[in-house]
């Protein structure tokens, strides 16, 4: 069992556990994008109401929304997504859903949240859209499941079932 070192606050526990992550994908995040996964995990830790969602209903509920609460709406189903499928993949197999659905709806959700926001705004979420299967990967690094996906995908046998 790897040793566990813990950090003197949350955030510097959490971002720890990010760059280590990174560096067992070989993936590196850029800063904001990094920042946001570490604020995405805190919050999440600190408020899971993830199981209950259903991800298409939350999407179409953001589009009759006004234009503030659709960003905020569409960003949860982003950051719902991104859970899902890096994190909690098993619920996916438990809803009968491939993990490229929690990825589609992600990556649109990030993409509608970067076409409505100011540029600066704009930028880090077209960023999340893009790089969605790199925080999916390091995600899963962090529950210790990438390693096993990719020696799975490394011998060719058995298909991955998250396989893009």
């Amino acid at each position: 069992m790897k040793e566990l070192i813990l950090h003197p606050t949350e955030i510097s526990q959490w971002h720890a556990l990010v760059n280590e992550a990174q560096a067992a994908t070989s993936l590196v995040l850029d800063e904001n994008t990094e920042s946001y996964l570490v604020f995405l995990l805190m919050r999440f830790a600190q408020g899971p109401k993830l199981i209950e969602s259903v991800l298409a209903l939350d999407f179409l509920e953001s589009m009759q929304a006004l234009p503030q609460r659709r960003i905020e709406l569409l960003r949860d189903v982003g950051d719902k997504s991104l859970l899902f499928c890096g994190l909690f993949p098993g619920i996916a197999e438990k809803r009968h859903l491939n993990l490229s659905y929690f990825i589609d709806m992600g990556q649109t959700a990030y993409l509608t949240v970067s076409e409505m926001e100011d540029y600066q705004t704009a930028d880090l979420f077209l960023q999340l859209s893009t790089k969605f299967l790199n925080l999916q990967q390091v995600l899963q690094a962090m529950r210790g499941e990438y390693w096993h996906q990719h020696a799975i995908q490394s011998v060719g046998y058995p298909p991955s079932s998250t396989a893009q």
